[in-house]
């Protein structure tokens, strides 16, 4: 039951990496974008949850189903008021990291960030089989045995180059782009667990893809996934 996490600078290439490890290893794949669009499918109490078999559920449904749980228990913590519902949590979900670092849209406070988010990265993880992109699962996760931890970098030009194809955007917005990235996700490592986000002790792997293809970074992640996942199992 894999579970990887792909952390990246902005142009490292983690969604094109994730998408092709899950599809190497037969893995679930999720990112901010399944999330929010899992947000707005909420509506079902746990209890009328509980009389489905779970397994037979669509990626989205299962995650509407954790988000669903993940809302209600913050709001029971006092971390999130039930009022703002499923809307709130679209609305934290889809936070950039800078807009996160900042305080987000003030609606939502950080220990409901940081309880919500928690609860429904951990949860996705306990099914298994699944690629996490992003939203510091390296950190959320870091205490569960046997998951991959694995950051993206590349070479700030590499980078640019790749951004400004992906956005249609010429060199200097790419720049831009990539800095603010860059650094609001270094912002929101550091406000909410104190650490230095490029730091390779926090990841079983850092690959550089400027000059390594997709394929052969996924490769890489694949026999360190399996090898740690053996080490855990052995203990």
């Amino acid at each position: 039951m894999p579970v990887i996490t792909v952390s990246s600078q902005y142009g490292g290439g983690a969604r094109d990496v994730s998408r092709l490890l899950a599809r190497r290893l037969g893995l679930e794949y999720v990112d901010q974008t399944v999330l929010v669009d899992a947000s707005r499918e909420l509506g079902r109490t746990v209890s009328e949850v509980a009389e489905r078999d779970e397994r037979t559920d669509s990626l989205r449904t299962r995650l509407g189903h954790f988000l669903q749980r993940a809302l209600e228990r913050s709001a029971a913590g006092g971390a999130i008021d039930p009022m703002l519902g499923a809307g709130n949590l679209e609305l934290m979900l889809s936070q950039s990291y800078q807009e996160l670092s900042d305080g987000g849209s003030g609606v939502v406070d950080d220990r409901a960030v940081l309880a919500t988010t928690s609860e429904i990265i951990v949860s996705v993880a306990r099914r298994g089989d699944v690629v996490i992109m992003g939203r510091g699962s390296q950190m959320i996760l870091r205490e569960m045995p046997g998951v991959t931890h694995v950051q993206l970098v590349a070479d700030p030009q590499t980078a640019i180059e790749r951004v400004s194809a992906w956005e249609s955007l010429d060199a200097e917005t790419a720049a831009r782009r990539v800095e603010e990235f860059n650094k609001g996700r270094a912002e929101f490592h550091k406000k909410f667990w104190n650490v230095d986000v490029w730091s390779p002790v926090l990841y079983d792997l850092v690959i550089n893809t400027t000059n390594l293809s997709y394929a052969n970074a996924t490769e890489a992640i694949a026999m360190v996934s399996e090898a740690k996942a053996a080490a855990a199992a052995r203990r």
